[in-house]
């Protein structure tokens, strides 16, 4: 009883963000514990994560379970790392042609999906703030002012996480 009480509690996060994401069904996102799945009840009846199609769908009902259960354990302060760590969450948007110079996706959509995506992490990062961290080492490269604030470094031209002295260091 007490964790489907929590997990409804979890869910009232999730579903007003995929409707902010604009993700492709609607209806009420929740985790499946049993499972251990993302689940959208809609009209038609529960569709499990693996039934809900796209790459978008996906990563934005990932983003969505992660966010949610992070917001869950720092509202509560429970002892679970407040860091959330996202590798490349726009690689659905961005396809095989796309202009790499500019690291943004091409179509106005993808772009307007990406927008959407770091938009809500900013949400949240700043609603859990300063309890709660989220790094994302990503393509994409809004020139949004918003965007660019939250920038701490920008690895292109020759510039790495490993600088390349390193290497010659380790190669001497």
């Amino acid at each position: 009883m007490e964790l489907q009480s929590r997990l409804a509690e979890i869910s009232e996060f999730m579903t007003p963000w995929a409707k902010q994401l604009q993700l492709e069904h609607t209806g009420r996102y929740r985790l499946d514990v049993s499972a251990l799945t993302v689940v959208i009840d809609t009209e038609q009846g529960a569709a499990p994560l693996w039934r809900v199609g796209s790459a978008e769908n996906h990563i934005g009902a990932h983003l969505l379970a992660h966010l949610a259960l992070h917001r869950f354990f720092v509202e509560r302060d429970r002892p679970v790392p407040h860091v959330l760590f996202l590798d490349q969450p726009t690689q659905a948007y961005f396809p095989g042609e796309a202009d790499k110079s500019l690291a943004v996706p091409v179509q106005d959509t993808d772009r307007a999906a990406v927008v959407r995506m770091f938009s809500l992490l900013k949400e949240v990062a700043d609603l859990l703030a300063p309890e709660f961290q989220i790094i994302v080492c990503d393509h994409a490269n809004l020139q949004e002012a918003w965007f660019q604030d939250c920038v701490r470094e920008n690895w292109r031209d020759g510039e790495r996480l490993i600088p390349d002295s390193w290497m010659s260091d380790i190669q001497n």
